[in-house]
């Protein structure tokens, strides 16, 4: 079918946008569900081996998530020997998080899948269109995230 064929709404970037980023999350949401992980579990290990050692208040900011929601995502992670809590050394209420080497080969490993996932998804791209497409996007979010700290809601 070429453009001519669908709706002028299937043809807007808007719309484009829109449907390829709702077939990436359900792509990436599979993904992760065939490493036992969900999006917030994999937040939490990626922040974690970004930020090293982190307390779990911060933690939460930075996955922009409810303090007291996190306690279940860290319940999940702990068991599985994948993140390790510890009470911090100088204010026993506050608990430190780390990853473990268990959490950091499972990371290493879904870098590695996930390339592949990757290149599935976007197969029908050579890798310069595949390059200009991430410039292209990188521009848009990048001035899209300026926006919204320069706006009086943020």
């Amino acid at each position: 079918m070429n453009d001519e064929d669908s709706p002028a709404f299937e043809r807007g970037t808007g719309f484009l946008l829109a449907r390829l980023g709702s077939l990436a999350a359900r792509s990436w949401t599979a993904f992760l569900t065939k490493h036992d992980l969900t999006q917030a579990q994999y937040l939490v290990l990626v922040t974690v081996k970004e930020q090293g050692p982190i307390g779990q208040r911060r933690l939460a900011e930075l996955i922009a998530m409810d303090a007291r929601n996190i306690v279940m995502v860290l319940d999940s992670l702990s068991p599985r020997g994948l993140i390790q809590r510890r009470t911090h050394d100088s204010d026993r209420r506050r608990r430190i998080i780390t990853l473990t080497d268990a959490g950091a080969a499972l990371l290493d490993t879904i870098a590695a899948a996930a390339a592949t996932e990757q290149d599935h998804f976007l197969h029908a791209l050579t890798c310069r269109q595949r390059d200009h497409l991430n410039r292209l996007l990188r521009t848009l979010y990048d001035s899209r995230i300026t926006a919204s700290a320069s706006s009086p809601e943020s």
